[in-house]
Formats: structure tokens, sequence, C-alpha cells
């Protein structure tokens, strides 16, 4: 897979194609059967992606298996696209996106992506260490940041942390953002943190569209505005708390 945000944006958007053209043949699959079969492709897809990942995670080097990895991410990336596009066009769509079942394919390949981010930070930790140096961080706040990450992968699997995990998370993307905006790096540098930030906010969306599932007409809206809201106040608490620890990691060096 290419490293860039336009290739993930079109392999999502291909997906979303994909799903409004199914729409029609799909009909006659009522949303349990159609979000069961969702979680078992986004599960096949997610063990495969870790069985191809491990190698190059140990080796620390690229692999042959690399190759299969990002074959599988990619078509995570199309199924996640559609998935949407499938439920714009049936009458059952709301009923199809927050189906219990399409929630936890969407929190499994977000807790994956974020477990295996901390766990290749940490076995590359020096390589980070530079990178989090250069941007004005502390080795202890990439020690942080590596534990946040596994611990909110965890939390995305657990009904009563998963709204805290899920914020805790955001920031987090929100915060690689802002770092690479203030390092002047291209956006494609971007890329993963813009790519889960689009499945957070899709998977809060869900989660509060399911919880007002029956209770408004505007049920969408108020879900989207709700949505919107939040990650408004993520990326506020990333600029924040970047620039803390900027000052922070600059009193700390004083002191070396």
């Amino acid at each position: 897979m290419l490293y860039r945000v336009d290739y993930m944006l079109a392999v999502v958007t291909t997906g979303v194609l994909i799903g409004l053209l199914s729409s029609s043949a799909t009909r006659g699959l009522n949303p349990t059967i159609l979000g069961k079969r969702y979680y078992q492709s986004v599960a096949m897809l997610v063990i495969l992606r870790v069985g191809a990942s491990i190698p190059a995670v140990l080796l620390d080097r690229t692999t042959p298996w690399d190759v299969v990895g990002h074959l599988a991410g990619d078509l995570l990336g199309f199924l996640f696209g559609a998935l949407f596009g499938l439920s714009v066009l049936r009458e059952d769509g709301q009923e199809l996106l927050t189906n219990p079942a399409v929630l936890q394919a969407l929190s499994l390949a977000v807790a994956f992506t974020f477990a295996f981010s901390g766990i290749a930070k940490a076995f590359s930790i020096d390589q980070m260490s530079k990178f989090f140096s250069t941007s004005g961080y502390s080795v202890t706040f990439l020690k942080f940041i590596i534990t946040a990450e596994i611990l909110g992968a965890l939390g995305l699997l657990v009904r009563w942390t998963a709204v805290p995990a899920l914020l805790g998370l955001s920031v987090d993307m929100f915060g690689a953002v802002v770092t690479h905006v203030h390092n002047g790096d291209p956006l494609n540098d971007s890329t993963g943190a813009i790519g889960l930030l689009l499945r957070l906010a899709a998977l809060g969306y869900l989660w509060e569209l399911r919880r007002r599932t029956g209770n408004s007409p505007f049920a969408a809206r108020k879900s989207l505005i709700v949505t919107a809201a939040v990650a408004a106040a993520c990326l506020t608490v990333a600029i924040l708390g970047s620039i803390t620890m900027h000052h922070l990691s600059i009193g700390e060096s004083r002191h070396v």
C-alpha cells in the first residue's frame, strides 16, 4: 500500500461506490445477516494482518509478508467504505449501521491498528525516540503514548471503557496530525492518523446513532452534530496538550 492520503481515500471511496452499486443485489438480506457477514470478513482480515505483521515487527525490517499485510489493510479500508455505501439506499440502512456485529467489527479493526501501532513503536524505540525528540517531546511522553495506544485498543473492546478509549485515541491521532503540521511534514506523513480519525469518527457517530435510534426522527442529524462537537473538543485538547508537552520537554532539557 502506498503511504499516501489520496490513495487511502481512493480505497475507501471505491468501497463506497461498490457498496452503492451492490445495494439492490443485497436488498433481500436483512441487517442481521449482513452484519454477521461483515464481522466475519473483518475478523478474517484482521487475523491475516496480524499474522503478516508479526515478522516485520520482530525482524524490524521489510519482509515479503508486508505485501499481504498491506493488502489486508486495503481490504479493510474498502469494506469500511462499502458498509456506508451499502446503507445509503437501503430503507433499513440505519439498522444495518447500528447492528451490534457491525459496531464490533469496526471496533475490532480500529483496536488492532492501535495495538499494532503501540507495539511497533515499542520495538523501534530508538527510531521513535529520535522522532519525538526532533518534534520537541520527551522520551517519557513517547512511553506514555505507547502505553495509551495499547490500553486504548483493549479499552475499545470492552463496553464500559469503549467511550473513554475512543476519546483518548481521538486526541492521540489529532495530536499526531498536529505534530506533523508543527514539524512542517508533508500531508502524506499523516496518512495513518487521518485514516484512523475517519474510523474513530464513524465509530463514535454510529454509537451515538444507536443510542438515539427510535427516539427522534432527526437522530442521524443530531448524532452528526454531537460527533462533530466531540471531534472539535478532542482537537482542542490535542493542540493544548501538544503545547503543554513542548513546554514540559523544554523545561526537562534545561534541568538535564
